[in-house]
């Protein structure tokens, strides 16, 4: 029998001081902890003890207040509780924050959707959804690449500190692993400029030929850039790169509203 998650009140209390609907909803956030992250409709009305239509339309609610996500089969919490001071949810993962904005665009877009962010001189693979063989090497989520042979790596290095990126242009990395474009520091500098004056990068037939990705940074709600998210197919088929140009926009709504949702307390 599934455990039940009572609706509480207090000993100050009566009836006519509470809002049974808010109480109920609270319930309803309730039922999803560690053990259960994700619930059908049946699972959360049996954990919450509250009728199914009655915690459909709770559900519902929280969906339009951006606190619960649904796709289609499981209701899950979004890290938008961060603000209410939720505990659990402060333990989210970057990767975890980005993953349901991920997963939504490629689902969207039907295309490959990545988060990386910055270690040292390398792009870092966070989250990876909807992937198929773009190319011959193997990328996935842990995967380490040179920064700057990536939208998604140069994208984090067009908005660096001088200091940080002097340091990056002189690092074995970079100087050992040169680019098919740009090649020389001063032609990577030039193109971080342009990334900076645009918003978003895009790179074509770098690391292999026929793959091309467009990236836009991730940034907090300071401002930092945080890490960056691409979409990437390839170029020699369909689509062709001009579609994938187009999902621009889509890409920096996406990158916004992963960086709404960053809190300090994921960055590690």
């Amino acid at each position: 029998m599934a455990e039940h998650v009572a609706v509480r009140g207090t000993a100050e209390s009566s009836d006519r001081d509470v809002v049974q609907s808010l109480a109920r909803g609270l319930a309803v956030v309730r039922t999803f902890d560690a053990g259960h992250p994700a619930l059908s409709l049946d699972q959360a009305a049996e954990r919450a003890g509250i009728s199914r239509s009655a915690v459909r339309r709770l559900l519902l609610t929280l969906i339009e207040a951006g606190l619960v996500t649904f796709d289609g089969h499981l209701y899950r919490l979004t890290p938008r509780l961060l603000d209410l001071g939720y505990a659990q949810q402060s333990r989210l993962s970057l990767a975890e924050v980005a993953e349901p904005h991920c997963a939504s665009l490629s689902s969207e877009l039907g295309r490959t959707v990545s988060m990386a962010t910055r270690d040292g001189a390398e792009a870092v693979y966070l989250v990876r959804v909807g992937a198929p063989r773009l190319m011959s090497i193997s990328v996935h989520v842990g995967t380490r690449l040179p920064a700057h042979h990536l939208a998604i790596g140069r994208v984090q290095l067009a908005w660096l500190p001088e200091a940080e990126l002097a340091g990056f242009l002189g690092s074995a990395t970079f100087l050992d692993n040169p680019g098919r474009t740009p090649r020389t520091a001063d032609e990577l500098r030039a193109e971080l400029a342009a990334t900076r004056e645009r918003g978003w990068c895009h790179v074509a037939d770098e690391l292999e030929a026929g793959l091309s990705a467009v990236a836009a940074p991730v940034r907090d709600r300071t401002g930092q850039v945080v890490g960056a998210v691409n979409v990437s197919s390839r170029s020699d088929g369909r689509p062709d790169v001009r579609d994938l140009l187009e999902t621009v926009p889509d890409l920096l709504r996406t990158a916004e509203s992963i960086g709404a949702d960053v809190h300090h307390s994921h960055l590690w």
